[in-house]
């Protein structure tokens, strides 16, 4: 089957990302790959390379937002899985962190250096974070209308838990692995006094109307 010019092009582009990822995945930092290292990595002259990418930092966005879309789809479908109520809370710690551990060297490049103010991936990391914020905060409302109860300043309480569990992510691939239970169990304790809070706002404010 012959393959069109539009293909070939998509797999040259899929192959530069993926020689970025692989090296960061090696413990490798973004801002030390050079435009000819990852050409080569990628079986492509360094000149082919502007045919995919005006420059590294370009590479470096469209990988975050591959990365972001990926999470966002698999939170998704944690939702769609499971029972509403306190239990989706552990079921959606427990998979936002695996997802984390196994995308260790992109995770570390969003969580760390992305959030860096000397960092030209700060907005992009601030992009995937306020997209998981209003992603959550549409769910918190559907869920509690589900349950039959009130929730205070969602998108509130969506950053709050957002923000907890992107510090966690932080220290999750800071610290040993046989650490992780420890920050697990505290990420989800955080978050359920956050959501016991909205709730109990929502209740407070449903008694005075």
């Amino acid at each position: 089957m012959k393959v069109s010019r539009k293909q070939r092009k998509a797999e040259t582009r899929q192959r530069l990302m993926m020689a970025v990822a692989a090296e960061l995945a090696g413990g490798r930092s973004f801002d030390t790959l050079s435009l000819r290292e990852v050409s080569k990595l990628a079986g492509i002259a360094p000149t082919s390379f502007y045919r995919h990418f005006h420059d590294m930092e370009h590479l470096g966005f469209a990988l975050i937002e591959a990365h972001g879309q990926t999470l966002l789809e698999q939170m998704h479908r944690v939702r769609e899985q499971v029972d509403s109520g306190r239990s989706l809370i552990r079921t959606s710690v427990e998979t936002l962190f695996d997802f984390f551990f196994s995308n260790q060297g992109m995770s570390r490049m969003i969580l760390q250096e992305s959030m860096s103010p000397q960092s030209a991936f700060g907005d992009a990391a601030e992009g995937l974070f306020v997209a998981m914020s209003k992603d959550l905060a549409e769910f918190l409302v559907r869920d509690a209308q589900e349950r039959g109860v009130s929730v205070s300043h969602p998108q509130l309480a969506a950053r709050s838990m957002v923000s907890i569990l992107f510090a966690a992510g932080i220290a999750l691939l800071k610290h040993p692995a046989e650490d992780r239970d420890r920050h697990t169990e505290a990420a989800i304790a955080q978050l359920r006094m956050i959501m016991h809070g909205a709730e109990a706002m929502g209740r407070d404010t449903a008694s005075i109307d």
